[in-house]
């Protein structure tokens, strides 16, 4: 019994690094202010992140939520390309999950931080 989809899966692979994206620059942004001021305390460092974002998301666990959420989409997407014959697919989408679950468990810990 062959099993059909509407979406291909090479599309889902597409859509599975689209959706991590978001995520992988929150956390670079992050990241990088950590590398850039160096000595700062937590507060201080998460009100020069708060000041990259418009007036309506000045709040950090929205921002985490919002992470969160195209991780967890991105995973999804990616293992339904798995069974995909090209390798090369099937590494890009491992190491696109691997990516996803560690930018949910940096989220998580952010948020338990707070």
């Amino acid at each position: 019994m062959t099993k059909t989809s509407l979406v291909s899966r090479s599309v889902t692979a597409t859509l599975a690094i689209v959706f991590l994206i978001p995520a992988l620059v929150l956390f670079i942004m992050w990241s990088s202010i950590g590398l850039q001021v160096s000595g700062i305390s937590d507060h201080e460092k998460m009100g020069i992140y708060m000041d990259y974002f418009p007036a309506w998301l000045h709040n950090i666990t929205e921002i985490h939520i919002i992470s969160l959420v195209c991780c967890l989409i991105a995973i999804i997407l990616a293992t339904r390309s798995f069974s995909k014959h090209l390798l090369s697919i099937r590494v890009l989408m491992l190491v696109t999950t691997v990516v996803a679950v560690f930018i949910i468990l940096f989220d998580v810990f952010q948020m338990i931080q707070i």
